[in-house]
């Protein structure tokens, strides 16, 4: 198994993706950071409207973390990465490429 130092991490490259699949995973992706973002916003919130709006944002954060842990279960199964206990998955949106990476 060849793994690589890059910027201090542990990487070995698992694979790659199509840029139509790449493109779903990172439209997941900036949803899920948005609405982290969003929850975050809210810890001066103290209203009803406030609680309201808490109460989507984490219907929604469950809907796309679901969908983002999908994605890669679905590619993985497709391309047969590898796996490694201790690392995790990680997509180059510039190239498309899967890296396997150290926790």
């Amino acid at each position: 198994m060849e793994i690589v130092k890059n910027l201090g991490k542990n990487k070995k490259k698992a694979g790659k993706v199509t840029p139509e699949e790449r493109d779903e995973i990172k439209l997941l992706f900036e949803r899920k950071n948005g609405l982290t973002e969003l929850f975050k916003s809210l810890n001066d919130v103290d209203t009803k409207e406030g609680n309201r709006l808490y109460e989507k944002i984490v219907k929604d954060m469950g809907e796309v973390s679901t969908n983002f842990q999908n994605w890669w279960t679905l590619k993985s199964a497709k391309y047969d990465w590898e796996s490694i206990k201790g690392y995790s998955w990680e997509i180059d949106f510039e190239t498309c490429e899967i890296f396997l990476v150290k926790k």
